[in-house]
C-alpha cells in the first residue's frame, strides 16, 4: 500500500492487486481490503445481500484468488452493486488518471465509501478501529515525524 493522490484527494493505492486471478502476494494489500469488508458488513448503507457476503470475509492477509475465496465474492458482490463496468472480482493497482472510462477505478469508489464510514478519521488508517497490522505500519509510515521534518 501507498497514498494516491486522486483529483484533490488523499486516497490508498495497492502495490499488487488483489482477488481473483490477482496477485495477492503482499499482505498489506489484502489485509486492507479484508478490513474494509469486516466494517462495511455492519455499515447501514450496505445492503443485506452484500452484509451477508462481506460477513463471511475474515482479515487473514491472504487471498487465494479462486471465486471460493470470500474476498472474490464480496469484490465482486460490490462490482456489481456499484455498476461497476468491469465485474471481475479484482481490485487493481490504480494507474493513470484513475479512471476506467468514465469511472473512477474500483480501488477508488471502494475507498469513497471507506471515507463515508469514517468521514472523521479518514484517511488516517491508523485511528480506524481494528486497523491490521501490516496496514497500520504502512499508515503511521506515511505520517511525519518531526525528527524528518527538521533533518536537512
Amino acid at each position: 500500500m501507498k497514498p494516491y493522490i486522486y483529483g484533490p484527494k488523499f486516497m490508498w493505492n495497492l502495490d499488487c492487486s488483489v482477488g481473483k486471478g490477482g496477485a495477492n502476494s503482499i499482505s498489506a494489500d489484502v489485509s486492507f481490503l479484508q478490513w474494509y469488508y469486516t466494517l462495511a458488513a455492519s455499515f447501514h448503507l450496505t445492503t443485506p445481500e452484500n452484509q451477508a457476503i462481506y460477513r463471511k470475509v475474515k482479515i487473514t492477509g491472504g487471498c487465494t484468488g479462486n471465486d471460493s475465496d470470500p474476498l472474490v465474492a464480496a469484490i465482486i458482490a460490490q462490482q456489481r452493486s456499484l455498476n461497476h463496468p468491469i465485474i471481475d472480482g479484482k481490485a487493481s493497482v490504480v494507474t493513470g488518471t484513475g479512471k476506467l472510462s468514465d469511472k473512477a477505478f474500483f480501488l477508488i469508489r471502494l475507498e469513497a465509501r471507506f471515507a463515508v464510514m469514517y468521514p472523521d478519521l479518514w484517511p488516517r488508517l491508523d485511528r480506524i478501529q481494528g486497523c491490521p497490522g501490516s496496514v497500520l505500519e504502512v499508515a503511521r509510515g506515511t505520517v511525519p515525524t518531526l525528527a524528518e521534518i527538521t533533518q536537512g
